[in-house]
């Protein structure tokens, strides 16, 4: 049976070895004035992605017992199902919608799943896409996606 805890990170790498290839092919738009181009932060995300994964795989191992007889993790739970139909959802929202609407209805939505009741939860989740959506815009200059509902 496949372990998850090898399976999931090493398809994370290789697919982020993939989009690394991809990100290379993205063209440099004459139009933006911004210090770095489109591939620039998707390249660094990927990076990221693979040395956590790599991380995540050397930690396992190590940790990594004699055999002995324990329950089966399943490979696929159903917070993962949820995880996929979130992310999925996400990208379709933010293509209708664009970036600002789509977090903060992607954030708020997050956390109702999870029935969580702090306030300061919702707070903070939303600051952090104000934030993030003011630094890209104001600060690098890259423009968010707006939407297709709103061109």
């Amino acid at each position: 049976m496949l372990n998850r805890n090898i399976f999931f990170p090493s398809l994370v790498i290789f697919l982020s070895l993939v989009f690394l290839v991809l990100i290379s092919q993205f063209e440099e738009p004459r139009y933006q004035d911004a210090p770095v181009g489109a591939g620039f932060f998707p390249a660094v995300i990927a990076i990221i992605q693979i040395i956590i994964c790599s991380v995540l795989i050397i930690q396992y191992k190590k940790k990594q017992k004699p055999p002995t007889p324990q329950k089966e993790i399943t490979l696929i739970s159903s917070h993962s199902i949820f995880g996929f139909t979130f992310l999925i959802g996400y990208a379709v929202l933010i293509t209708l919608v664009g970036y600002l609407p789509a977090s903060l209805i992607g954030f708020t939505y997050y956390l109702l799943f999870y029935r969580i009741k702090k306030p300061l939860y919702y707070v903070t989740a939303w600051v952090f896409v104000f934030a993030i959506y003011f630094l890209f815009s104001e600060v690098f200059i890259i423009s968010l996606p707006e939407g297709l509902l709103f061109f």
